[in-house]
């Protein structure tokens, strides 16, 4: 049984071996995430080059994602963590303190510090500290309200606050290049503000001949104020519930997860739910019941991917963190049995969108008349056909078969769709050789079995570009 729910895995010291990548992936990790606000380049660049080669001996399609800071702010100090008392005041510096100066640290994006004002709230790691802002003449400091060891490189964050940040920093650019270098499959921004955002990483992937997409992370409620305009001009959508907890009340988080995700399905964009899903992984073998109800809710939601972040980069169960996602998706998945369309309507716009819609359908009747489908064979060029077919969400994959490598692994993020790999021959239309091939391949790696139906949508054009047109009963 195939899950159809995507895993993200982000990848650090507790999985970065090449047999650690391998589980992972058997494990159904179908993208990794490289969080570029840690580790150097180097360390990234190797780990991206060692995925790639465990994916290719499995002969797997795996995604490989950068995430960059963007207009981010993190915690910058000389040691790896301070000690921090109730009521203590941290001097909040342009630079990282050094010797015997007054005990604070600095920021990633210390430009703010000018436009802060007296009494503003501030929040670190995820709002496990929280601070208000005292201004003392030129100097600036943080009065702690929590009592904890606040490491380096923690997010802070300034809710409510509206900088004047560029979009970029100079290692996000370094992390473009190392994207052009290793053909990275999607480019994450953090706290994405605007559809310019997103432009404005567009055209600096263009200068490095990048082709990733590109996904904006909502963080803040600036995004949510523009969400629509964002939605529009990324790929994919990130719901990153943990800065989002902190920029806004934390009960709406809920809310805006299923707004963000319901939004995503109508334009044809993919949407990740990320940020403590499994949480007390990293340190407990087992998950917390609330945490298996958050997975869970989730993939009701018809959220493309969940995510992973500390519970497989730092923490203890890497593997079984992965496995009980794995486990949740292939018992929730099932379970929704309505058709999409009685809540959600989909506008469809063109002969590939009416083909989509028209197999659907079929599948339907099928199913109400106890005919199971076993899935669906798409045969696509760029992916549109079965991204589409996608937004339906279907109980059954969508076997995606695309001669082109880059094809493939742009599709592992998507919902449903399984990619598989096709040499096909210019030709008008899809024959008994093609329908053969797909099928032999489909059989002997045991994703259907002798006697079971599926429904296949090709173009008459095949490998030209020119989008569904045809629905085969097989």
């Amino acid at each position: 049984m195939q899950k159809l729910t995507k895993i993200i895995a982000t990848i650090g010291p507790a999985c970065d071996s090449e047999e650690k990548i391998e589980e992972l992936i058997l494990k159904g990790v179908n993208v990794f995430r490289f969080n570029f606000k840690h580790s150097s380049v180097e360390w990234h660049s190797e780990r991206i080059k060692r995925v790639n080669a465990v994916a290719h001996k499995l002969g797997i399609p795996v995604g490989t994602l950068i995430d960059l800071a963007g207009p981010e702010i993190r915690i910058r100090m000389k040691d790896d963590a301070i000690d921090i008392e109730k009521d203590e005041e941290l001097l909040l510096s342009e630079r990282t303190l050094k010797g015997a100066k007054a005990k604070g640290f600095s920021i990633t994006r210390p430009s703010i510090i000018q436009y802060l004002t007296d009494g503003q709230h501030a929040v670190a790691d995820d709002g496990a500290f929280s601070f208000t802002v005292v201004k003392k003449g030129s100097a600036v400091y943080l009065k702690s309200h929590t009592k904890g060891t606040l490491a380096t490189n923690k997010s802070l964050n300034i809710p409510g606050a509206d900088f004047p940040l560029p979009t970029l920093i100079d290692r996000d650019l370094d992390g473009l290049k190392l994207a052009a270098a290793n053909e990275i499959d999607f480019i994450a921004l953090s706290f994405v503000r605007s559809a310019s955002d997103i432009r404005d990483v567009r055209k600096e992937a263009k200068k490095h001949k990048i082709n990733a997409l590109i996904i904006s992370k909502v963080e803040a409620q600036r995004a949510l104020d523009n969400i629509d305009k964002i939605i529009d001009a990324s790929d994919g959508i990130m719901v990153a519930r943990g800065d989002l907890g902190v920029e806004i009340a934390i009960e709406q988080v809920p809310f805006y997860q299923k707004m963000i995700i319901r939004k995503c399905i109508i334009a044809g964009k993919f949407a990740i739910t990320a940020t403590q899903m499994l949480q007390s992984m990293i340190s407990s073998p087992l998950p917390t019941r609330a945490e298996v109800s958050d997975v869970a809710n989730a993939i009701y939601d018809h959220t493309d991917a969940i995510m992973l972040s500390g519970e497989t980069a730092t923490g203890k169960f890497p593997g079984k963190s992965v496995d009980m996602m794995r486990r949740t998706a292939l018992f929730y998945e099932p379970k929704h049995h309505a058709d999409i369309r009685t809540y959600i309507s989909y506008s469809v716009k063109d002969t590939t969108a009416m083909v989509c819609d028209t197999a659907y359908n079929l599948y339907r009747r099928y199913i109400s008349a106890n005919q199971p489908i076993a899935g669906f064979v798409v045969f696509s060029q760029s992916g549109k056909t079965a991204r589409i077919l996608s937004q339906y969400r279907p109980q059954v994959p969508i076997y995606t078969f695309t001669p082109k490598i880059n094809q493939r692994e742009a599709l592992t993020a998507t919902y449903g769709i399984i990619p598989l790999p096709f040499d096909y021959h210019q030709k008008s239309d899809v024959g008994l050789q093609e329908l053969t091939q797909a099928t032999k391949l489909l059989s002997d790696q045991h994703y259907i079995q002798k006697g079971e139906k599926l429904i296949v949508l090709h173009g008459d054009q095949w490998g030209h570009g020119s989008g569904a047109t045809s629905i085969r009963i097989l």
